[in-house]
């Protein structure tokens, strides 16, 4: 259970970075985007040495795009239509069954 809290906030961190790409303008901004990648990347290592690299990347993935895309519409006024919808209720779905084949 640890392992997977460590993973949400690795991939939490990753979607941190990844706005902090798209919206860095200072120093201090950049800074602060650089810690998260340097924090995202520390505990995805971690996380990969308790749970296997490539069940730990996958979820990594997933949970850093679909977070990103929701900060994007909730954040910074990203539109939402109807395929993207589609596409995370898929990529939710197929989480749920990659993690029972992992069980």
């Amino acid at each position: 259970m640890f392992s997977w809290m460590l993973l949400l906030l690795a991939s939490g961190l990753e979607v941190l970075w990844a706005a902090g790409l798209k919206r860095s303008d200072s120093v201090l901004e950049w800074l602060a985007t650089i810690a998260c990648i340097i924090g995202s990347f520390s505990l995805l290592v971690l996380v990969t040495k308790r749970m296997g690299a490539s069940t730990a990347y996958v979820f990594f993935v997933i949970f850093g795009t679909v977070g990103t895309y929701l900060l994007d519409v909730a954040l910074f006024g990203k539109s939402v239509s109807p395929l993207a919808v589609l596409a995370i209720a898929v990529i939710l779905f197929s989480v749920v069954q990659l993690k029972q084949v992992k069980d």
